[in-house]
């Protein structure tokens, strides 16, 4: 693959990926004086590497207020890993489940402003979230028959309307 090639989606294909990315994470940790494993998987075509066994203050700290440490030491991964290997990483770095606890949330979060939007006939402002947390909430509110949901504003205040359709 050169550089800027996504992956071709095969998971036997990911692993190398998979192992370089836990392997710098664990680097990453060490240095930090955090003990804590990184735990690689792949499923399909995306590759997750799942930070494990540490204390509740290392996740604490690994977490960050509102998930930014987290963001942040995801975002290290794929430059470092990716200059390293000269492929394009893409990773999801988790922290005792953190991200499939707030992308629950989300979710729920979507389905309740949609279901309060068809029931009230109110437009529902909800709170600015990044990219990938507004894909969630839309995709929460499509499941909901009569509501729809669109995005409004300017990047970091980008948030979601919800409303009646």
């Amino acid at each position: 693959m050169g550089e800027g090639s996504p992956p071709s989606g095969s998971s036997h294909e990911l692993e190398p990926q998979a192992d370089a990315v836990a392997d710098f994470v664990e680097e990453l940790l060490d240095r930090m004086g955090i003990d804590a494993i990184a735990e690689p998987s792949t499923r399909g075509d995306h590759m997750y590497v799942d930070i494990l066994d540490a204390s509740e203050e290392d996740l604490g700290l690994l977490i960050g207020r509102q998930g930014q440490t987290l963001d942040a030491i995801q975002e290290l991964v794929r430059m470092v890993v990716g200059r390293e290997r000269d492929e394009r990483i893409r990773v999801m770095v988790d922290v005792g489940g953190y991200r499939k606890r707030h992308e629950d949330q989300l979710a729920e979060m979507g389905r309740e402003a949609a279901q309060r939007a068809v029931a009230s006939g109110d437009e529902i402002e909800l709170e600015p979230m990044n990219a990938y947390e507004r894909k969630i909430v839309h995709d929460a509110v499509a499941e909901v028959e009569g509501a729809e949901s669109v995005s409004s504003g300017e990047d970091p205040d980008r948030f979601i309307i919800v409303q009646r359709t």
